[in-house]
């Protein structure tokens, strides 16, 4: 495909390469994205005539004697990216890979900071027609050249060392230069250092000292004739400052635990390579066998590496107290672990609302993940004295310090139905209660806040309804009925009657659920407009303010509380996941959802509502689209728009990552956008409850469209460290059956039941 800026990350490591093709650079660090650097990689080949050629990562084809690959492209799997280019004058094809590997709840493999690379040239027998300059040669001259700024590099035995600071301080991209220089210059610095290795001993390096050259055969590109290195880095400095248990402390990346330096990483990425690439490519294979088009395989791969470049995976030391009577320090704790995501360019630590749509990767590969995340949160959670009840906090904390929510304002019936929701979704999916049970307090205290939160008994909440969409309009963003913020804050509070009742409270959990049923009638006779759910319930703008500004609303009526939007069933998708039965009204609801897709068409995708149609969001989108293929619609999908959006953000000028909005918000190299693993659950329509009513142990179910041939990995099955994956198989005369089955799985609906689908509508979202 055509070139455009990519990123490849690692699971929680933070090493990081944004390749910019149009910059004709690399921007590179061992912590990551936002703290990187530009570095300037030549890599290509010398032609027999002593013409070189390289890929568009650096400057040297500024120079004579340098130019360009001809026809530069590339091709972009799961954990990998290859640059192909062309020299037609020799008939000469050159390929870059570069791998990251990856393999779900392997955390060794995952969590080792180091890509692996091949470089290898093949015959081209024509390019173009253009006469060749002379036959193809057997053997040509490789290179790898780097300069990097305020980074010391060192040649040695098939090998180079760099060695460089980073700034603790995320450069914002929208910040004046001046303020940005001014702040990073007063920033605690790490100390980094990378090794890129060659594999072939008999590389050398260039007589520059910053580089590396090997003569490789002209072979096939079947052959395995490769140039193989591996580029690791290490950082044994503390990265973050965090307040875990109402203490701040330093965390240190968690691979420190398992590498002591770089040598240790390149010791175990060569030890083990092979072992290493055969199982990432198997998990590559593995997605690739399911039935996604060109434009959601793009989509599914580009917003995974965006997501791994977000992570932070640390490790919180424990302090040691005292010394033992022989006069040594006592045997160390346990570390604690620290997970998170930045998200993107607003250097929010782990954002619940944020994580909410990312958590298509904890459900489908790493429940474990979540878990840290819900545990973060209840550590932060705040008393609210005027509902006796609490508030979960925003986001965790801002750059290399999470120690306290940094957003400016709470967005507390948004956030506490969303960790209620996640809590539910999370025990229900894996069976694990400890959560609930520990957590029991904090529970029923973020329901007491959701249920005061209404505070005209109106079934819609009207205090601390500010939400996450933040470039909405009033309407959608702090109107006081938003039937968005309705229905999840009763789906949440569905979710925590269930969980009370779980341990044991079982009056409170009656209480709550009376409510739910009484609102939720409320909801359906006030929002329903007879072919959608209202945008907001009170069209009024008297007395509002914006959370933002602070101050009061110039208007009486509220533009667009009529409008359909894209959010109603927001909070009804991890519901579905785990097979609780509807909220709303389920004909009206899949009506709503088909007529807002229609409605509220713009050129990337689905605006927040018909009256914003160019405002989109693709990770709403996508969560939308999730919860649309479980009510049974289906259609064309739009991932086309979503990934013409990526495209144009990343391509010439644009070097934005995963883009999340338009241009009406700033929301790049995002993490958001990895609820495209979402396909793999909401296709096959795989509902899992581990813990069913009564204690009768686990469901688990799956209902595919039946119309074409499929093969759906149930990746939540996996019994990844047997490598035993269960498949939903779908067959030409639309039987299903499943292989490989870890759980017992029911297959729904017979092929001649209808009566799971809705006749007459195909959704197109």
């Amino acid at each position: 495909m055509q070139l455009m800026t990519w990123n490849l990350g690692r699971l929680g490591s933070r090493f990081g390469l944004q390749f910019e093709p149009y910059n004709r650079r690399v921007m590179h660090s061992g912590l990551g994205r936002f703290l990187d650097r530009p570095l300037d990689l030549a890599v290509g080949l010398i032609e027999p005539d002593g013409q070189q050629r390289v890929l568009p990562f650096t400057t040297d084809n500024d120079h004579t004697g340098v130019e360009q690959f001809s026809n530069c492209e590339q091709f972009d799997r799961m954990n990998s990216i290859t640059f192909r280019g062309y020299s037609e004058r020799y008939r000469l094809r050159f390929e870059l890979n570069l791998h990251s590997v990856f393999y779900p709840q392997n955390e060794l493999l995952s969590t080792m900071p180091a890509f692996y690379m091949e470089l290898r040239v093949s015959p081209e027998e024509k390019f173009r027609n253009l006469p060749a300059a002379g036959p193809a040669p057997k053997e040509v001259e490789l290179f790898i050249r780097l300069r990097r700024g305020n980074t010391q590099i060192t040649a040695e035995d098939s090998g180079l060392r760099m060695d460089y600071s980073v700034p603790l301080a995320p450069l914002d991209p929208w910040e004046p230069p001046e303020a940005s220089a001014a702040r990073v210059a007063e920033a605690p610095t790490a100390q980094v250092h990378d090794r890129l290795v060659s594999l072939n001993p008999e590389a050398v390096p260039v007589p520059t000292g910053n580089g590396l050259t090997l003569k490789l055969p002209v072979t096939e590109s079947s052959s395995g004739v490769k140039w193989r290195l591996v580029w690791a880095t290490h950082c044994a400095d503390p990265v973050l400052t965090v307040r875990h248990r109402g203490a701040v402390r330093p965390v240190w990346l968690r691979y420190t635990e398992h590498w002591a330096d770089v040598d240790a990483v390149v010791d175990e990425a060569v030890r083990t390579r092979d072992k290493r690439l055969a199982l990432s490519r198997r998990f590559e294979k593995l997605l690739e066998q399911a039935p996604l088009d060109a434009a959601e395989r793009h989509l599914g791969h580009f917003s995974y590496q965006n997501f791994l470049c977000n992570t932070f995976w640390c490790t919180i030391a424990q302090p040691v107290r005292g010394l033992t009577p022989e006069g040594d320090a006592p045997p160390r704790p346990p570390d604690r672990e620290w997970f998170s995501t930045w998200d993107g360019s607003c250097f929010y630590h782990g954002v619940v609302d944020v994580e909410y749509n990312a958590s298509m990767f904890y459900f489908a590969l790493w429940p474990r993940l979540l878990r840290l995340l819900i545990d973060q949160w209840a550590d932060r959670v705040a008393p609210h004295t005027e509902s006796n009840g609490a508030v979960v906090p925003h986001d965790l904390g801002l750059g290399c310090s999470a120690t306290d929510q940094a957003y400016p304002h709470d967005m507390p019936v948004e956030e506490n139905a969303n960790f209620l929701l996640l809590l539910e979704a999370y025990a229900h999916w894996t069976g694990d209660v400890s959560r609930v049970t520990a957590l029991a307090d904090t529970i029923e205290a973020l329901a007491d806040y959701l249920l005061w939160s209404d505070a005209q008994g109106s079934g819609f909440p009207s205090r601390g309804v500010a939400n996450t969409m933040d470039d909405a309009g009033p309407a959608m963003q702090f109107s006081r009925k938003q039937t968005y913020l309705a229905v999840k804050r009763v789906a949440a509070l569905r979710g925590a009657a269930s969980l009370l009742a779980r341990n044991g409270r079982t009056e409170t959990a009656r209480r709550i659920e009376a409510r739910v049923e009484d609102d939720l009638q409320k909801i359906e006779d006030a929002a329903w407009l007879g072919d959608h759910y209202a945008v907001a319930a009170d069209k009024s703008a008297l007395d509002l303010t914006d959370p933002d500004t602070g101050e009061p609303l110039a208007y009486e009526e509220l533009p667009g509380w009529d409008a359909y939007s894209i959010f109603t069933g927001n909070g009804l998708l991890l519901p579905e996941m785990i097979g609780r039965p509807p909220m709303l009204d389920r004909s009206r609801l899949t009506l709503d959802c088909y007529r807002a897709n229609v409605e509220c068409k713009g050129r990337y995708g689905d605006g927040h509502t018909s009256y914003e149609r160019q405002n989109c969001r693709i990770s709403q989108n996508l969560w939308r689209d999730m919860l649309a293929r479980y009510l049974g619609l289906g259609g064309p999908g739009s991932a086309q728009d979503y990934w013409d959006l990526q495209v144009m953000s990343n391509t010439h000028a644009q070097h934005l990552g995963y883009t999340d909005t338009y241009i009406h918000n700033r929301l790049h190299n995002y993490p958001r956008g990895m609820v495209t693993l979402g396909y793999f659950l909401s296709s096959p329509k795989l509902m899992i409850d581990r813990l069913t009513p009564g204690g009768t142990g686990t469901y688990i179910t799956v209902d595919p469209e039946r119309n074409s041939q499929q093969r759906w990995p149930l990746l939540p099955l996996a019994d990844w460290q047997a490598g035993k994956i269960p498949v939903c198989v779908v067959h030409d005369d639309g039987r299903v059956t499943l292989e490989a089955t870890t759980d017992p799985v029911v297959i729904r609906r017979s092929e001649n039941d209808p009566s799971s689908t809705v006749s007459g509508i195909e959704f197109i979202g």
